[in-house]
């Protein structure tokens, strides 16, 4: 899922005056070998923009969650979400919406 997959998409939810889209993608293993099966696991990411705004415009950023791996697409969704709250919050060193 990318951006301009989403920019039609209603709000997966609302927090603080902010539009929260989360992405979830298969995780993409470095290739090893000999191979082995993939863990079926996901990545995820957050868009955040102000509300009122379009995925896209120059009020929104995506923020991506590093390091963390998701057994499900709900999951990830729901981590992803918690994020972006977090982040609303200031709870997550070195990011901000203070630009948006």
């Amino acid at each position: 899922m990318s951006i301009a997959s989403i920019s039609n998409a209603p709000p997966f939810a609302f927090y603080k005056g902010f539009d929260l889209y989360p992405l979830v993608y298969k995780n993409q293993p470095v290739q090893t070998w000999p191979r082995v099966k993939p863990d079926g696991r996901f990545n995820a990411s957050i868009v955040i923009c102000r509300t009122g705004y379009r995925p896209g415009s120059e009020h929104t950023r995506v923020f991506r969650l590093e390091n963390t791996l998701w057994e499900n697409i709900g999951t990830a969704r729901r981590g992803a979400v918690q994020f972006g709250e977090d982040i609303i919050n200031g709870l997550v060193a070195g990011e901000s919406v203070v630009s948006l």
